[in-house]
């Protein structure tokens, strides 16, 4: 498999996860998992289990609502401190919680997603405007202001062609802000392959702050800004991924049971040493 950023057939095998193949690109770095899905198959893998069950995803996504507006209205503020609102479209929307943040800042938002309660939870519940797709499938013919993609690149199985897409979907001088994981980051070269975010076959790509730029550079975008994020993490979240972490692990499998001494409903600070965002805009 070619390298999903560099085209590069030059890779080694950095280790296995989960059954699949963790693949590093011998020229430009980039970390990326051994499989591409069908859309049948992202679906199966983004169905109802990945925000209620648990595991490597939300033991209940919703719980997650308040703390995830306020985020969308943190990202708005950053934001609207290079461009006016406008139009937004949220990549990977799941219940819009991130998109009604925005509104709440005075965007306009429409999301898209590819798990069907989400959407209709969006809409019936909170009352934001969410399309079922994802950013490969759907076809729109309306042109944004902003793109968001938060905590979604990683997920993306069709990089170049997407990114792309992304272009042709802003308006002139329209912006694009992407959040996502550091693999060099401090924490991620402790864990090692048991850090958090290598959690095929959900997430595909592993970027640093280099790689997501030089993806990015080849279509036509520039960098407008960087930053770490304020970041929280709902408790009964953070127990189900640490106890599915510990389990994945042999010699840490015994600590699991330790999850249970987490509170099971109070909000937790993220010290988001492993995760940046960029703002590009459209050159």
């Amino acid at each position: 498999m070619n390298c999903p950023v560099c085209n590069n057939s030059k890779n080694e095998i950095r280790f296995l996860k989960n059954g699949y193949r963790i693949l590093h690109c011998l020229e430009c770095d980039h970390l990326f998992t051994d499989f591409v899905p069908t859309p049948n198959e992202v679906e199966q893998i983004y169905s109802d289990d990945y925000f209620f069950k648990g595991g490597a995803g939300y033991d209940d996504y919703t719980l997650e609502k308040d703390m995830l507006i306020k985020r969308g209205e943190y990202y708005a503020g950053k934001i609207n401190k290079f461009m006016r609102a406008g139009e937004v479209l949220d990549i990977g929307a799941a219940a819009g919680f991130l998109l009604k943040g925005f509104e709440n800042k005075g965007w306009k938002g429409t999301g898209i997603e590819p798990n069907n309660s989400m959407v209709e939870y969006g809409k019936n519940v909170v009352g934001v405007n969410i399309r079922k797709g994802t950013v490969e499938t759907i076809e729109l013919e309306h042109k944004f202001d902003l793109i968001i993609l938060v905590q979604v690149v990683a997920h993306i199985y069709d990089l170049q062609n997407s990114i792309d897409k992304i272009y042709n979907l802003l308006k002139p001088n329209g912006k694009v802000l992407i959040e996502t994981w550091d693999k060099d980051s401090i924490t991620a070269r402790i864990f090692g392959k048991n850090w958090h975010e290598y959690s095929p076959p959900s997430t595909l790509n592993y970027f640093s702050k280099k790689t997501l730029n030089q993806l990015i550079s080849q279509h036509n975008f520039s960098e407008v800004a960087h930053g770490t994020p304020k970041k929280s993490i709902h408790s009964k979240h953070a127990k189900s991924l640490i106890k599915h972490k510990l389990l994945e692990s042999k010699g840490l499998k015994w600590m699991a049971g330790m999850t249970a001494l987490i509170p099971g409903n109070m909000i937790i600070p993220y010290p988001s040493e492993d995760l940046f965002w960029t703002l590009y805009k459209k050159n």
